[in-house]
């Protein structure tokens, strides 16, 4: 009688032998010429990537490439002093809630929690 492990493996091995063998010939083939950039596959990927590269000129200070988390808090900061900037209508230093209604109803006027179906509320999207 064969017990679950020896199951496994003989149901296993040949999976482990072909990707050995694939491993194997991929180590001996040539390697293929690295290809031109080629156009974004989203159409948003294109302006992601310049926001990217605008914010590391802006706030990498150390000039390493990347945002560290001092350099990540300073353009939360500057963008929410330029969020709370345009929300205050008076220029009072203050946010009534009239101030903050407006500016959120600009913003599309609702929590925006997910990543997807943003501006929408809970239950404000439709289902396929």
């Amino acid at each position: 009688m064969l017990t679950k492990l020896k199951l496994a493996l003989l149901i296993a091995a040949p999976l482990v032998a072909g990707a050995s063998t694939y491993a194997a010939a991929q180590a001996t083939a040539p390697a293929a010429p690295t290809a031109a950039p080629t156009a974004p596959a989203h159409p948003l990927d294109a302006s992601r990537a310049e926001r990217h590269k605008a914010a590391l000129a802006t706030y990498d200070t150390n000039k390493d490439g990347k945002l560290d988390d001092a350099e990540r808090s300073a353009m939360r900061d500057a963008k929410l002093a330029a969020r709370f900037t345009a929300m205050d209508a008076d220029h009072d230093g203050k946010l009534s809630l009239a101030e903050f209604k407006a500016g959120e109803h600009e913003r599309g006027g609702s929590h925006r929690h997910a990543r997807h179906h943003r501006g929408q509320a809970h239950g404000a999207r439709t289902k396929p």
